[in-house]
């Protein structure tokens, strides 16, 4: 694909070549009579590259403004549109090209900041879009990297021995058991009393003892049961035993024993 099709006069060959070369460092193709291929005709070669190209620069000069070829060429470019001009020798190019705007590089010698080239470049970018040189990405270079020196590495410190935490944890799960434990039976006690006090409530009354008696001793044979003794009550002259009052089952049983 031709990006830039330079048309010329043979007379102008060293002049077109810096130009050539020139749009060659922007990243553009360009194509010129130079490389017309030996088996080809030379208005085949030249209306198939015109067509192709996007842009077509036509270099005037007194020789070239003479040259059929150089119009005829001219003509193609400004009917499609892509027609750009420049002049080396103060040449203003002719009839009808000279309605149309030029770049005057008669004494620019490669310079970048030269007007004529400036606005020749412009040209091709608006025509050719940006140039490729200037829009490729550039790769930094890898920013350079001492060597590590290399440090000798600390003694390990000594392993500190774990803390006990499993020791703890077990402590500690054992006096909440414990005070668990206590504030449980505390509950029980205040609820219900001591074990020994609630035992007596609840255990039955005991039957009352039975008095004692003297077992009595047997008799001997032949001898004579003792006489009961004789209880004497006082009384007083005057005493009488009035209404109401009992007699003493003592003093009556004393009296029965006399008398029999």
């Amino acid at each position: 694909m031709v990006d830039v099709f330079i048309s010329y006069a043979r007379p102008n060959r060293d002049t077109v070549r810096r130009l050539a070369e020139a749009i060659g460092r922007l990243g553009y193709v360009v194509w010129w009579d130079e490389e017309l291929p030996a088996h080809l005709s030379y208005g085949e070669v030249i209306t198939e590259k015109i067509a192709e190209a996007k842009a077509t620069l036509v270099v005037w000069s007194a020789e070239s403004a003479a040259s059929e070829w150089v119009r005829a060429e001219a003509d193609m470019a400004r009917n499609q549109k892509k027609l750009i001009q420049a002049s080396i020798d103060e040449c203003i190019p002719p009839l009808p090209f000279n309605q149309i705007q030029f770049a005057a590089i008669g004494d620019w010698s490669g310079e970048e900041d030269h007007p004529g080239w400036r606005k020749a470049r412009a040209s091709l970018t608006a025509l050719c879009g940006p140039a490729p040189a200037e829009t490729a990405v550039t790769v930094p270079e890898p920013a350079y990297v001492a060597p590590a020196t290399l440090v000798a590495a600390p003694p390990p410190l000594a392993a500190r021995p774990a803390p006990k935490r499993s020791l703890n944890r077990v402590a500690i799960i054992a006096i909440t058991a414990s005070a668990m434990t206590i504030l449980t039976v505390g509950g029980l006690v205040l609820v219900n009393g001591p074990p020994r006090a609630q035992a007596a409530e609840t255990a039955p009354p005991a039957p009352p003892a039975a008095p004692a008696v003297a077992p009595a001793q047997a008799a001997a044979p032949g001898a004579t049961p003792p006489k009961a003794a004789t209880v004497e009550a006082a009384v007083e002259p005057g005493d009488t035993i009035g209404e109401g009052v009992e007699p003493d089952p003592v003093l009556e049983t004393t009296e029965t024993g006399e008398e029999s």
